[in-house]
């Protein structure tokens, strides 16, 4: 059967603007042009523009969609995958103005119904309207700068290929012993252990110490990423596959640091590695009230952290042939010189150390990595210079060809109080 382009729409319920907008994306061909010039098309032009509405639907873009339906062999499941872990982003995105939004309602109700009070009433408040409207645009700007902070960490760990940019270049370690090995013998694992990692991104940790884990761990592992949690799935059942008498079992869960909570508690341990200065400090200190109350009793919480000169010599790089680069540890407000005032209203500080680590790099190439895995504009910024950026950091070497990066990293181990 043919159809012109406004008998088409019709019969798929939607407009002939529709339909022509498909054909000029070049998603929608007419088979045919009628006698007088018009576009005609036929039950195959239908079933395609179902299709083509459908993706639509789902939220695929135009490019996308155009791939999908040139392409026989397209892998649409990966593809679906992929469309499910944008809309979790955009619906995590659409929670956080929602929180924002209620918060902000609840603040200016609280202005009004202070101004609409008696004068004499109003006098026995503590605060006046002016300063309720200050407190409230107060809180709407700290509000904006936490979805700011939190975008940006939602963006820099969608999935593991920054985080692995950013822990390749600390194989050049001047320490004998690895960060994670070193943090393994400060947490002290024991057989039968129920752990708990909130922010474990790619299990990175986990699999660098597969070989030294004690038997019949339960490992509860956390991440606000989707993409993580995936890359978490394929390493923890390496491990499983690779030490199958250590029998180590593991649950993944999707969760906010920012807003935690958890079903299960009674943890022999619970780590926050890398974690604690990706949220904002109201969000930490309700942090570690839960962490104590899903610790059993003799339980032990531990979370590393960097320092205030981590990266130094890098990072003075950066800031004075790129400032327009945002180095992320510089909005960092919890560090290891200042989280024992943090932690110590909350838990028995055990031990605070930092590790004995430099950085003595080879490979130009891996520092220009470590950079660009900052963000897809710090990428974008020393792309256009690389060989420049190349170049400056190979003069920085020493005679032996290797670039000196100072590191300052550690780990607080504390205890339920």
């Amino acid at each position: 059967m043919t159809y012109t382009a406004g008998e088409l729409a019709k019969k798929l319920g939607v407009s002939a603007r529709t339909v022509r907008f498909y054909d000029e994306k070049k998603l929608l061909s007419p088979q045919d042009y009628s006698g007088a010039g018009y576009r005609l098309y036929n039950d195959e032009s239908a079933e395609r523009l179902q299709k083509i509405l459908m993706l639509r639907f789902m939220d695929f873009s135009i490019e996308q969609i155009a791939e999908i339906m040139q392409e026989e062999h397209f892998d649409v499941k990966e593809s679906l995958a992929e469309q499910e872990r944008l809309l979790l982003a955009k619906k995590e995105h659409i929670e956080q103005i929602l929180a924002a939004v209620q918060k902000t309602k609840a603040i200016l109700s609280e202005s009004r119904n202070k101004k609409d009070m008696p004068e004499t009433a109003k006098d026995t408040q503590s605060g006046s309207t002016d300063t309720a409207r200050q407190d409230f645009w107060e809180n709407m700007r700290h509000i904006v700068e936490i979805a700011k902070k939190r975008e940006y960490a939602a963006k820099q760990y969608e999935n593991d290929r920054n985080l692995r940019s950013r822990i390749s270049i600390h194989d050049y370690s001047t320490s004998p012993i690895g960060f994670y090995p070193w943090m393994f013998e400060k947490i002290a694992l024991a057989p039968n252990m129920k752990v708990l990692d909130i922010g474990c991104g790619n299990a990175a940790f986990w699999r660098s110490i597969a070989a030294l884990l004690p038997e019949h761990l339960e490992l509860h592992l956390v991440d606000y990423s989707a993409g993580m949690l995936e890359a978490t799935e394929k390493n923890m059942r390496e491990i499983q596959e690779h030490f199958p008498e250590k029998h180590i079992r593991y649950t993944l869960d999707k969760r906010d640091a920012a807003d935690f909570s958890y079903p299960v508690s009674g943890f022999d341990r619970i780590m926050a590695n890398h974690l604690l200065f990706h949220i904002g400090r109201d969000s930490r200190l309700s942090l570690y009230q839960k962490i104590s109350a899903l610790l059993k009793e003799g339980g032990q919480f531990s979370c590393s952290l960097v320092g205030r000169t981590h990266m130094y010599e890098l990072h003075e790089l950066v800031r004075k042939y790129y400032p327009e680069v945002k180095i992320p540890s510089d909005s960092f407000d919890i560090v290891l010189e200042t989280a024992a005032q943090e932690l110590s209203h909350y838990f028995s500080i055990l031990a605070d150390e930092e590790q004995k680590n430099d950085l003595l790099v080879p490979d130009a190439e891996a520092v220009f990595d470590y950079v660009a895995s900052y963000s897809a504009e710090a990428k974008k910024v020393i792309q256009k210079d690389k060989e420049q950026f190349l170049n400056r950091v190979r003069k920085e070497m020493d005679k032996d060809g290797l670039y000196h990066i100072h590191k300052s990293t550690g780990l607080f181990v504390c205890a339920k109080k």
